[in-house]
C-alpha cells in the first residue's frame, strides 16, 4: 500500500509545525522588577546621642509627677541609692522608661503617658548626677535605649 503523495505532504507539515513549535525562540523575558526603595539609613550612634538629653524643666516635671504618681509606694531616694545604682548602671535609659511604662504606676500599670514616663527618666537621671541640656528627652525607645546609665555608679 502506498501513501499519496499528497498525504505525506500534509503529515510532513503537521508534525513540522509541531518540531518548529518546540524549537522556537522563548519568549522575551519578563522585565526586572523594579528595585526597591534603597532603606532610610540608621541614625549614627552620635547623632542619636546629640538628641539624647533631657531639659531642666523636663526633669522638673518628672519630680511633681514623682510627687503626684509614685509617692504612696515609693522614695526618691530609692532612686539614687546603691542598690539602685547596682542594678541600673549595667541598662539604659530605654529600659527604665519601659518599666515605668509598663508597670507604673503600681495601682494602675501603665496608665502614665509617654510623656510622663520620660518625664520621670529625667527626673531619676537628674537625681544620680546627669546633666540636663538644652534639648528635651524624647519618648523614643530607640533613643533611650542608646543611653547608658554605667554613669551613674559614680565612677
Amino acid at each position: 500500500m502506498t501513501i499519496p503523495s499528497k498525504s505525506v505532504l500534509v503529515l510532513g507539515a503537521i508534525f513540522g509545525a509541531g518540531c518548529a513549535s518546540a524549537s522556537a525562540p522563548d519568549p522575551a523575558p519578563a522585565p526586572a522588577p523594579e528595585a526597591a526603595a534603597a532603606p532610610t539609613p540608621a541614625p549614627r550612634a552620635a547623632e542619636v546621642l546629640a538628641a539624647a538629653t533631657f531639659t531642666e524643666d523636663q526633669a522638673d516635671r518628672g519630680r511633681d509627677t514623682f510627687r503626684a504618681q509614685c509617692t504612696e509606694c515609693h522614695y526618691s531616694s530609692e532612686f539614687s541609692d546603691s542598690q539602685f545604682k547596682f542594678k541600673w548602671s549595667r541598662r539604659s535609659a530605654g529600659n527604665l522608661y519601659e518599666l515605668i511604662q509598663t508597670s507604673m504606676p503600681e495601682t494602675a500599670p501603665g496608665s502614665l503617658a509617654p510623656e510622663e514616663a520620660v518625664e520621670l527618666v529625667s527626673y531619676i537621671m537628674r537625681m544620680n548626677g546627669f546633666e540636663p541640656g538644652a534639648s528635651a528627652l524624647p519618648a523614643d525607645r530607640e533613643v533611650l535605649d542608646a543611653i547608658s546609665l554605667s554613669a551613674i555608679r559614680g565612677e
